[in-house]
């Protein structure tokens, strides 16, 4: 429905893609998954038999959000201020923990293969 003076909302699109072969190593490196993760990031990831994937996937989302908000012009939010969970459904949902940010509706698809994690990411900004 049109409305003369009625706002439009704007979007971001964001995708990213990583290696889960460098997040095999990098699984190892304690001082960057609590620099880029958050805790119940880590013990999500951290509770598969092969975190890896999950770690690349979330990353990745991570990524994919930074160039969603970028496409609108709002503030970049560090890593860990991104979190990503899974409802019990199992559907990934991202919480950004920064002012002026939380109220964003994100929609975001997270899938990866035996060597590659991928995330595409919406941001609708409703006035």
């Amino acid at each position: 429905m049109y409305r003369e003076n009625s706002k439009k909302a704007d979007f971001g699109i964001g995708i990213d893609i990583e290696s889960i072969y460098r997040f095999r190593r990098l699984a190892a490196d304690e001082a960057f998954l609590h620099r880029v993760f958050t805790q119940k990031e880590l013990d999500y990831c951290l509770a598969h038999r092969s975190p890896a994937p999950h770690l690349a996937a979330r990353f990745a989302a991570k990524e994919a959000i930074i160039k969603a908000l970028s496409g609108l012009n709002r503030a970049i939010p560090s890593y860990k201020d991104i979190e990503i969970i899974n409802q019990e459904t199992g559907l990934p949902i991202a919480h950004v923990h920064k002012e002026g940010l939380e109220k964003l509706h994100i929609s975001l698809s997270l899938s990866h293969s035996r060597t590659q994690a991928v995330a595409f990411a919406i941001i609708i900004d409703t006035p």
